[in-house]
């Protein structure tokens, strides 16, 4: 039922885009019939590809602000196309611009359609078609290549790759329009990509304030040690900077194992227990050598409330700082719904009858693969903290009961992670555990003499 409510109110909204791109391209030279024939081709187009966006592109179902972001940038292309294909030469049109935005903010399956989309209907409305030679093979192309892209150079680079093809279709198209082949159809050609690209990387840090909706340049900005979240993080809670610094080692490797965003995986396990701050003495890793743990002072039950009130206040910070939208999706859900086992049998000393609900994290579950992974990794680095071993053998048996332990609790079942990804992960978690626990060979001996010494004041 959920699910058909939601399916309506997206073909409403498809209606509402279309209406909306019909008026815009039509604004200043109304033909009804026309007007029309473009509204029944886009709704047609709209509902085939929205359908096919919607059932494959987990981004969608994680909170409708992608998908406003989808329609607005949409929007905008046909907006800033519009006038220059009217006014001036086809190659002069900003035409990459809402595409290449959309694959960096989503992915290049949702950019490419975006920008196909558009260029049907503006070739349609201008009954000129050769433009539509032009333009697509230039769309896929530089959709493709940016993809995964992480730093700004790179978008220069797929700027220079798509402008030789764009000079080359200027050039195959003169048999046929003769038009396209002129000195400023040339230049105009080459230019386009660059400039588009300059708009680009200018106007990114806007949209991905507000609507918190991040590309991987975006994130590795991001993952900089001196964002002040991290900065207090390492100052305020130490022990938990460090162990974040871990599970962004872990869950990178697997990532990228597996095929998904390494770039965000690191990141966000950067800063997944970021509301570990508000109280850091409360958990373990912070405590000092000789430090009494506080929870030895409390009943179990204020402890689970404690311990569950750092997702809540790892929340609001995401929010105050206005961090990525999936960075505030992964905080709770790398703890899923699982339960507080420590203090849930601490508890059943105390009281017989306490149920685990008691003890259970609220969830969401992992919703994508990036939150199960880093899920695994939280829990793969705190448990081979505690067994403090290099053996080959015991990591891999301690690595492959966490990830069963979580599998078998059924934590995975929503974030897409198969079977295969997770013997896949296991692999790259024990790898990356080896290399880190390598003992080193003994120093030989030799006498220095010391000539500054600690002031004795380690405070």
């Amino acid at each position: 039922m959920k699910k058909e409510k939601e399916m309506k109110r997206i073909n409403l909204e498809g209606l509402f885009v279309s209406l909306i791109s019909v008026t815009l391209i039509n604004l200043f030279d109304f033909n009804f019939v026309k007007a029309l024939n473009e509204f029944i081709l886009l709704v047609f187009a709209w509902y085939f590809i929205v359908y096919f966006l919607y059932k494959n592109i987990y981004y969608f179902k994680l909170h409708k602000i992608y998908k406003y972001t989808f329609y607005v940038i949409f929007i905008a292309g046909i907006f800033i196309t519009y006038p220059s294909m009217k006014n001036w030469d086809v190659s002069l049109s900003p035409f990459l611009i809402s595409s290449l935005l959309l694959t960096l903010l989503i992915t290049y399956e949702v950019g490419i359609t975006a920008g196909i989309l558009q260029s049907v209907l503006l070739s349609f409305h201008f009954g000129d078609f050769y433009s539509l030679f032009y333009f697509i093979p230039q769309i896929i192309i530089m959709n493709y290549l940016i993809r995964n892209i992480v730093r700004r150079i790179e978008i220069a680079k797929a700027a220079i790759f798509t402008s030789l093809i764009a000079l080359l279709l200027s050039i195959s198209q003169f048999p046929l329009k003769p038009v396209y082949l002129n000195i400023y159809s040339i230049g105009y050609s080459i230019l386009n990509p660059f400039v588009s690209t300059v708009i680009i990387l200018g106007i990114l840090p806007y949209i991905e304030y507000f609507s918190r909706i991040y590309s991987n340049i975006g994130l590795s900005e991001l993952a900089n040690m001196n964002h002040p979240l991290l900065k207090r993080l390492s100052l305020q809670a130490p022990g938990t900077y460090y162990h974040s610094i871990m599970v962004a080692t872990l869950a990178e490797a697997a990532a990228e194992r597996i095929g998904v965003n390494s770039t965000f995986a690191r990141v966000a396990s950067y800063f997944h227990d970021i509301g570990k701050m508000i109280r850091p003495y409360f958990f373990v890793e912070n405590l000092k050598n000789g430090e009494e743990n506080p929870h030895n002072q409390i009943s179990p039950f204020l402890s689970h409330i404690v311990l569950e009130d750092h997702v809540k206040s790892g929340v609001e910070l995401a929010r105050k700082y206005r961090l990525p939208l999936r960075i505030e999706f992964i905080i709770p859900q790398h703890h899923g719904t699982r339960v507080q086992k420590y203090f849930y049998y601490k508890a059943k000393e105390l009281e017989e009858n306490v149920l685990e609900d008691s003890f259970r994290y609220p969830g969401p579950k992992p919703q994508f693969k990036e939150a199960g992974i880093i899920m695994l990794a939280d829990s793969v680095e705190a448990a081979l903290k505690s067994i403090n071993t290099s053996n080959y053998q015991r990591i891999k048996d301690k690595v492959e009961e966490i990830v069963s332990g979580i599998y078998n609790e059924k934590q995975l079942d929503e974030s897409g992670l198969t079977l295969k990804e997770l013997e896949l992960i296991i692999d790259e978690f024990i790898k990356v555990v080896v290399n880190i626990t390598k003992t080193r060979i003994e120093y030989p001996k030799e006498e220095i003499k010391k000539v500054v010494q600690a002031n004795g004041n380690n405070e």
